[in-house]
């Protein structure tokens, strides 16, 4: 009788499922206890965020600025601290002297939209509602006349104020959260800058001598992808937004600055951001009627600033550095945005980005160490 031999590949495939089994397991089994505690995780992410967004912002902002702090050492400028002063100096004094040019331009046209186009499309909105839907318009209205009411008039007052207060008192935390941000990113970024390399040595220096290899050749990939990246996406942002506003112009839709400035900012978010953006100027040009453009002229003009972006801006500027498939770029966005908000959307790409090229190179090591431990046949 003989005995079956099972092959030892068949072995090593089981074990592996074994272990991913386990491994899911144990994660849900984590992921069920931390659930329990969610007073504690928020408390705990809210702290992490409150620590890391100011680095992780002044960290992929320095990608930006740190070539042009390289070129200018090249031409013999010294030291450090000079000329991260100066090319501090001239960017932002550059925006604003950007932002003073557009300011009073941007900021009548928003006034005018807020105080005078909003308040006049609510209420043709009102009244087209209260001629063709009379039975909409009555619970409409009734549901109005229940939210203010009170014990009395005095009680109703009295409690809109108490919502109010207690609105702006939970508001105050954020708000001064983002201003902490707003001035500690500049100088965190100024540090990164000046210290570029002191930081660089630092974290060398801690690292152990059979890894350092892997760190200088890791960071050399990090700065090579991420540092393109974060660049040409800056660059097509900007060419989207002109291109938008100018788009815009053309179909003679009104606020045509404002609607563009939404598609660029929006396009940070890659695949859905220029579809996100028209939104805003197609519910307008419903709504207002007027002079503007069908809707579907709107809608046909983004899916040109996607095509454009996709496949002309994307891949020339870019050349497909993060080359990361659609559903995993979503994901991250996903998940980063409800972790951290709207700084989790901006970042979730380049912190995938970082964590791809780094998951590359640790297959590539592998392989090379399976190749050269492989025995050598005659």
């Amino acid at each position: 009788m003989k005995r079956t031999v099972v092959p030892v590949y068949k072995d090593e495939k089981l074990n592996k499922i074994i272990k991913l089994l386990v491994i899911a397991l144990l994660s849900m089994v984590c992921i069920y206890i931390l659930s329990q505690f969610t007073g504690i995780i928020s408390t705990v992410r809210n702290a992490l965020a409150a620590v890391l967004i100011p680095f992780l912002i002044a960290f992929f902002i320095n990608f930006i600025i740190y070539p042009f702090v390289k070129w200018m050492e090249n031409l013999g400028l010294r030291p450090r601290w000079l000329v991260v002063t100066i090319i501090f100096i001239v960017i932002f004094g550059g925006l604003g002297l950007v932002f003073y040019s557009l300011s009073d331009f941007v900021f009548r046209q928003l006034e005018s939209l807020i105080i005078d186009t909003i308040p006049s499309i609510t209420s043709g909105l009102m009244q087209d509602i209260k001629i063709q839907y009379p039975d909409i318009y009555e619970k409409i209205l009734e549901i109005y006349e229940k939210s203010l009411e009170g014990t009395d008039q005095v009680q109703g007052i009295n409690d809109t104020i108490l919502k109010t207060a207690v609105g702006v008192a939970t508001s105050i935390p954020k708000l001064l959260s983002a201003l902490l941000t707003a001035v500690l990113v500049p100088i965190i970024l100024f540090y990164f800058l000046k210290d570029h390399n002191e930081i660089s040595d630092g974290f060398y220096n801690i690292m152990p001598d059979r890894y350092k290899e892997h760190f200088v050749e890791i960071t050399k990939r990090i700065n090579d992808t991420i540092g393109l990246y974060i660049r040409g996406q800056l660059i097509i942002m900007i060419a989207i937004g002109t291109t938008a506003t100018l788009g815009y112009k053309l179909i003679g839709l009104e606020y045509a600055i404002i609607f563009g400035i939404i598609v660029g900012l929006t396009n940070i978010i890659p695949y859905i951001g220029a579809m996100v953006s028209s939104i805003v100027p197609i519910v307008y040009a419903i709504l207002a009627k007027g002079d503007n453009p069908e809707w579907y002229y709107i809608l046909l003009l983004n899916f040109g600033f996607q095509f454009i972006e996709g496949n002309i801006l994307q891949p020339v500027i870019m050349s497909k550095q993060l080359d990361m498939h659609p559903l995993v770029i979503l994901a991250a966005i996903l998940g980063f945005g409800s972790l951290f908000g709207v700084i989790g959307v901006i970042l979730a790409v380049p912190i995938t980005g970082i964590t791809k090229v780094i998951i590359l190179y640790y297959k590539e090591v592998r392989a090379m160490s399976k190749l050269e431990s492989a025995p050598v046949q005659d």
